[in-house]
């Protein structure tokens, strides 16, 4: 399945241990700061997105992909996500409770994945939103690369790099650019060690409203042939 590769990777992301960090560079702080801010009053993001994965060795993008991203908090803190790929063909990916379910409704095809002690690496698909700085030093270096206008939005560009090996096994860094008006991410580049990388682009971005919990389960018509993975 289409980028589903991506959805296996982040899941299993390990947390590693809490290190000292570099002397941060002043727009380092401004970042981490708004970000700070941003994350104690965080419930939820909404926005549409679009998504193009790039392959080195052909030195080309696939067909970009589009659709709608939510992200929230379940009462008991645990995250919420759905991403429905609505162009150019349907695909919804839904975490909730710790199971994420992937669906095709074209083919009537879906993989359901109980995440158990993972259950919490689901933040990974939505890295940076609402999440403290402290937090994601957890797991990554954080690096000032520069300021840069997209769409005409001044945004922090940061890199992430994991500090275990495990996670750079996947994903040798990832650069997020943040908003400087709302301190959460509108892109994302997960970027490989073979040089291949996707990128995740969002627009209309909203913060902050009301998204049913419903939105985050995915009732599959009868007939669906399931795949269950542990």
């Amino acid at each position: 399945m289409k980028h589903l590769w991506t959805v296996s990777a982040l899941i299993l992301l390990p947390v590693a241990g809490l290190y000292a960090q570099a002397k941060p560079q002043p727009e380092l702080d401004q970042a981490l700061s708004r970000m700070e801010s941003v994350g104690k009053s965080f419930r939820s993001f909404r926005a549409n997105f679009t998504q193009k994965k790039y392959t080195s060795v052909l030195d080309e993008f696939d067909t970009p992909e589009s659709g709608e991203f939510l992200y929230a908090r379940a009462r008991d803190g645990s995250a919420l996500l759905r991403q429905e790929v609505q162009k150019p063909a349907s695909r919804i990916l839904t975490i909730s409770g710790g199971v994420a379910t992937i669906y095709q409704p074209g083919v009537k095809q879906a993989q359901v994945v109980n995440l158990g002690k993972n259950k919490d690496k689901a933040e990974y698909l939505a890295l940076g939103l609402g999440q403290s700085p402290g937090k994601l030093r957890e797991s990554f270096t954080i690096e000032y690369q520069k300021m840069e206008s997209l769409d005409g939005a001044p945004c922090w560009i940061l890199l992430l790099k994991p500090r275990s090996q495990a996670a750079a096994a996947y994903f040798s860094g990832i650069t997020l650019w943040i908003k400087k008006a709302s301190g959460v991410p509108i892109q994302e580049k997960l970027q490989e060690p073979n040089g291949d990388y996707l990128l995740v682009t969002f627009s209309a971005e909203k913060v902050n409203v009301p998204i049913p919990e419903s939105k985050f389960e995915q009732k599959l018509p009868t007939g669906t042939d399931i795949q269950r993975m542990q």
